[in-house]
């Protein structure tokens, strides 16, 4: 994570870090220590790591089997990040997540990269009408309905899942949607990546 310079905290910060803290499962508490100071405990960060956490425009949770891995172990929820509304770049790869519903809570996000798990829909996204890129590629999602009305989208990679159409992109994203990485997805026809290329003018792109 990165730390940019922040004034010091004050006592009503401190009180709230604290208490956000408390609230934490083991999991998470243990998941914020390995990616902030590299140690595997559930203790309290000091008061001015947990001020960065808060106050962080980005953070990255990278389970075990990626490449570059933070993390020792996998989380199967996102909810330790719920609180985190300054928050635009969220990276939460190879883990055991199941759905990203949670995210509705953080509109202001603006890169979700949720590749590597074990999403089967995309609820919840459809919230954050600011979103400029998404990765949920290798997983299980079967339908892009909710990236509907996310007109602000110029990348999205949904290779490796199992979708069965491209419905959901329509013409309101032509013209920003530039990377659209859709193949390989075993179960696409090939009519219908043809029709999004014809119709929509959007070409659909091969990892």
């Amino acid at each position: 994570m990165q730390q940019n310079e922040l004034p010091p905290p004050t006592a009503e910060e401190i009180e709230q870090y604290q208490s956000w803290w408390e609230g934490l499962s083991l999991p998470w508490k243990t998941a914020f220590n390995e990616v902030t100071l590299r140690r595997t405990t559930s203790e309290k960060p000091p008061d001015d790591v947990l001020h960065h956490i808060w106050h962080s425009p980005a953070i990255r949770f990278a389970g075990p089997t990626a490449p570059f891995p933070n993390m020792t172990f996998e989380l199967e929820s996102m909810d330790g990040v719920l609180a985190l509304n300054r928050m635009e770049i969220f990276v939460f790869a190879f883990q055991k997540i199941r759905s990203i519903e949670p995210v509705a809570q953080l509109p202001q996000i603006k890169s979700l990269f949720v590749f590597n798990n074990r999403l089967d829909t995309l609820n919840g996204v459809e919230a954050l009408r600011d979103l400029q890129e998404i990765y949920f590629n290798v997983n299980e999602v079967r339908s892009l309905k909710p990236l509907e009305h996310l007109t602000n989208l110029h990348t999205i990679y949904c290779n490796h899942n199992r979708l069965e159409s491209l419905e959901g992109i329509g013409p309101q994203h032509a013209g920003v949607l530039k990377n659209f990485f859709c193949l390989p997805n075993e179960h696409l026809p090939g009519p219908e990546v043809i029709r999004v290329e014809r119709e929509l003018g959007i070409r659909c792109m091969e990892v």
